[in-house]
């Protein structure tokens, strides 16, 4: 329960967090989305008729950004952007959430002003001393250059398309059937035995004939075309080579200019007991959870432990075999009404009366405080220096770069003047990578690359690397490629898919024999590898079988034989040896966590269909977005 209270309380935030930072991270038009006409230029689809602006589309892709660059830190990239589908998810994120909150209107579901106004002023960075500040709201509104009605027309979206999407998947059971059969699906095993026809030794001994090889490519173009592309010869001026030492005093100033950034919040290690307050029941429901928890109170006070009422009594069924323990926690993971009182509590302090969240009614207990502080500075020093050093040798780097740059472009050959320099030059060549317009942020050196005319030098650009001056010496239209150059890719292709088509008549032949004849027997005297699984499931898979052969294993009947299956390694053939049905009885102790496991899909599949079905009978058009200017 820790973990759906702290989900609960970022799924409250969640919606407005998102629109939020995208309002944060973007430059937003002021008056954006207050209606009017519209040029289809200005709007990347339509739902219904109804517009989704350029401006919306950049705040949510802006924050898809964030929310990834934080995931993979120095490995993001607007080219992994691309690779991730980010652009798409976005605009399909959008039409999803214009089809939803349609449809919610006409039901009905639409979030209100009361509900709206109540999560807005729920969010700490409107706050002040605890309490919404009107005053931080509309400053925030201010410098961010957009209205109320613009900001809250976007949370409006978001809380709504989340209330539908909770509607939708509170009405989905688990019956005793479905769990039944769930149980029974991950818990049967079968013991298969296998051979694989391997294509490796047929690759190697596969010949393609320069008649064969040209046919390939006339015949197929489309997989050598190679997009525009640059041959390049450029330096990197790498920062790790200018790294400098870093004297204490300066240490010490950073640490003294920088405090903010060394403090530590307060925590504190909680325990509780939950009483679910029912959905059905009323107020006898709500009356008997709250008499349940202050009688647990009363106990605790009393002297018993209150671990062991945890044990006993809580409903939490995450905390509850832990005595209640929900580990340390700050500020803002837990939802409010639970925070307001278990940071009000000192060391060893209970609840004097039970704690009502939207879980139902809480006992609380701090365990221990850890007050929040600054740390010391032998303990961030190491971090500190590490932080100024980087900087300094990344400045110093960009000054050798500027330095080198003018002997390099006047140079007749960039390679010679380059390792005159004592840099070590590259030669390369780099494609143009398609991208979507207007979402910016491309790859600098690329951008550098293709921005130069033939024969042109580049001012420093920064890479991950470190600074890089690039000299542009030839244009490589898009195209395929002549055959001469890309001959060994061809024969390689050509090559694969004969050997590939002779496993695979292997393969049948195999299982052909395999219907009325063993298996193992009938693969060696083929030449093919074979082997016999140990008894596997679902949920205990075979160690050596790829997936999708243990898949067809467990799909077929005892005494059948499943495949060819393709495989990196080659073609599968398999004949089931046993099927062994559950104990049903194991069922009892694994009940809970299968039901949940089992409702999750359910209601996320329910939410699919639903969302599928909403979006079938809606007219929508995705456009072009138009390039950033």
């Amino acid at each position: 329960m820790i973990t759906v209270m702290r989900r609960y309380r970022r799924i409250l935030q969640i919606g407005l967090l998102v629109v939020i930072a995208a309002f944060v991270l973007t430059s937003v038009y002021v008056g954006s989305m207050s209606g009017g006409s519209r040029n289809r230029g200005d709007i990347v689809a339509t739902v219904n008729g109804e517009a989704i602006p350029v401006e919306r589309y950049q705040r949510r892709y802006q924050a898809y950004l964030d929310a990834y660059s934080r995931v993979y830190r120095d490995r993001f990239s607007p080219t992994l952007a691309e690779q991730l589908g980010l652009p798409q998810q976005a605009v399909n994120d959008l039409v999803q959430e214009a089809v939803v909150v349609q449809r919610a209107r006409a039901e009905g579901l639409e979030v209100g002003d009361e509900e709206l106004n109540a999560q807005i002023q729920a969010v700490p960075a409107f706050a002040e001393n605890g309490r919404f500040s009107l005053a931080r709201y509309q400053d925030f509104l201010r410098r961010r250059g957009v209205s109320a009605s613009a900001f809250e027309n976007d949370v409006r979206r978001e809380l709504t398309r989340m209330k539908v999407e909770t509607t939708v998947k509170a009405g989905i059971k688990v019956s005793d059937p479905e769990l039944e059969r769930a149980f029974a699906l991950r818990r049967e095993e079968v013991r298969a035995a296998w051979a694989l026809v391997e294509t490796a030794p047929l690759l190697a001994s596969a010949a393609a004939s320069d008649e064969e090889v040209a046919a390939y490519l006339k015949a197929h173009p489309a997989e050598f075309q190679l997009p525009e592309r640059r041959r390049v010869q450029y330096v990197t001026l790498a920062p790790k080579d200018f790294r400098p030492q870093i004297a204490e005093a300066e240490v010490e100033k950073y640490y003294t200019e920088h405090a903010k950034d060394f403090e530590t919040p307060r925590q504190v290690h909680a325990a509780h007991v939950l009483v679910v307050v029912p959905q059905t029941g009323g107020s006898e429901a709500e009356d008997k959870a709250r008499a349940k928890v202050a009688d647990v109170i009363r106990r605790a006070k009393a002297g018993e432990d209150f671990g062991k009422l945890a044990a006993e009594l809580s409903e939490d069924p995450g905390s509850k075999p832990k005595g209640g323990d929900l580990g340390w926690i700050s500020k803002g993971e837990m939802v409010p009404a639970f925070e307001a009182v278990a940071f009000t509590l000192g060391r060893g302090e209970l609840t004097p009366e039970p704690v009502r969240t939207p879980f139902g009614f809480h006992a609380i207990k701090v365990l221990e405080v850890r007050p929040g502080g600054k740390k010391p500075l032998k303990d961030v020093a190491p971090q500190i220096r590490d932080r100024l050093a980087a900087e300094a040798a990344d400045k110093a780097a960009r000054a050798k770069a500027d330095e080198v740059k003018p002997a390099l472009q006047a140079a007749k050959d960039f390679v010679a003047e380059a390792r005159r320099l004592g840099l070590t030059p590259v030669e390369t060549t780099m494609s143009k990578v398609e991208r979507i317009p207007m979402l910016g942020g491309s790859d600098p050196l690329e951008e550098a690359a293709f921005a130069l005319a033939v024969g042109g030098v580049s001012s420093p650009v920064k890479t991950p690397a470190g600074w890089v001056v690039l000299k542009s010496s030839e244009a490589i239209a898009a195209g395929v490629p002549p055959l001469a150059e890309i001959r060994d890719k061809v024969m390689g292709v050509v090559k694969r898919q004969k050997a590939e088509a002779v496993a695979l008549e292997r393969a049948q032949k195999l299982a052909a024999a395999a219907a009325t004849n063993d298996l193992t027997a009938t693969a060696k005297s083929a030449g093919a590898q074979t082997g016999e699984t140990a008894r596997f499931s679902r949920g205990k898979p075979a160690e050596r079988l790829p997936g999708d052969v243990q898949l067809a294993a467990l799909q077929s009947p005892a005494g059948a034989v499943a495949g060819p299956v393709k495989s990196p390694q080659g073609y599968y053939v398999l004949k089931v040896l046993e099927r062994v049905a559950p104990n049903m009885a194991d069922l009892a102790p694994e009940r809970d966590r299968i039901s949940r496991e089992v409702l999750t899909q359910k209601q996320s599949q329910a939410w699919e269909a639903w969302v599928s079905r909403a979006r079938a009978a809606a007219k929508v058009e995705v456009l072009a977005p138009p390039k950033r200017s």
